[in-house]
């Protein structure tokens, strides 16, 4: 999934998992399930059962947030310059192309179909969901310790009963080297998105606003959500960039989740009850 991956306390070693999840759902590998997906639109396609529950969560994604998170916008990241994998470095961009065709796709038992000229990316949730299912495998059989997984900072842990609880820290977004905040976690899940790390030129980034088909720009650069599980986080954090914090605040609210959204001008703006489970360094 083009980023590092932590797993603590595993009884097993969890790269087998993560390396079957990224071959079913990458748009980057010509043989990935997704892909040979994406090249029948227009026709039902029988799916593997992991990639027909992605799609099903993404879709849920969609309209849990009003569209301002859509897995139909890959032509839009191909047309922005995103056509391959990003340490590949950019690919020319052309006309801006919106998205918004989310509630065409349709799911049957295990198929898809996607209506012509429709185009399915899973990066939006692909980290969260692998997260989720990594920890849930891991977990089978009432592990002996505490577990964390930790993709590229989309992370889940569950700490066992006894055992005190994780500090996780939140980079800042201009400054990774410096913490912006703190906190201590015994459940649940953190995912981070940023309009700051996968740039390849002025205004061009991977966070797309559906709406306009370009590189969003709501006035955030990043937002950090806290939620029940890292797919929730993950979706939540992208549609408040595409949203703005006007936008996104009362989004968290509805799904009782917590953000730290990050202004351009590095302002910060908290959730209510946010400072009281967790520390933020405003220095």
């Amino acid at each position: 999934m083009n980023t590092d991956v932590e797993v603590v306390g595993a009884p097993e070693d969890p790269a087998p998992w993560f390396a079957r999840l990224e071959g079913l759902w990458s748009r980057f590998d010509e043989d990935s399930a997704l892909c040979q997906l994406n090249r029948w639109s227009g026709r039902w396609v029988a799916v593997p059962p992991l990639l027909h529950l992605a799609v099903r969560q993404a879709l849920a994604a969609a309209r849990l947030t009003g569209g301002a998170f859509d897995p139909t916008i890959l032509p839009a990241l191909v047309a922005a310059g995103y056509g391959r994998s990003f340490e590949l470095g950019p690919t020319e961009p052309g006309p801006a192309v919106p998205a918004g065709r989310w509630p065409e796709v349709r799911l049957g038992p295990g198929m898809v179909f996607l209506p012509e000229g429709v185009a399915l990316d899973l990066g939006g949730i692909g980290k969260g969901l692998a997260v989720d299912l990594v920890l849930r495998w891991l977990r089978q059989g009432q592990p002996a310790t505490s577990l964390l997984v930790n993709a590229g900072g989309d992370l889940a842990l569950w700490v066992r009963q006894g055992d005190p609880p994780w500090l996780v820290e939140v980079a800042d977004p201009v400054l990774p080297e410096r913490t912006l905040a703190t906190a201590f976690l015994r459940r649940g899940a953190v995912a981070t998105s940023s309009t700051l790390g996968r740039r390849w030129g002025p205004d061009r980034h991977h966070i797309i606003d559906p709406t306009t088909g370009r590189p969003a720009d709501s006035g955030l650069v990043a937002a950090t959500v806290f939620a029940s599980t890292a797919g929730l986080a993950d979706t939540l954090a992208k549609a408040c960039l595409v949203l703005g914090a006007e936008r996104a605040l009362p989004l968290l609210a509805s799904q009782r989740c917590q953000g730290l959204l990050v202004t351009a001008d590095r302002n910060l703006i908290l959730t209510p009850g946010l400072e009281e489970l967790v520390y933020v360094n405003a220095e």
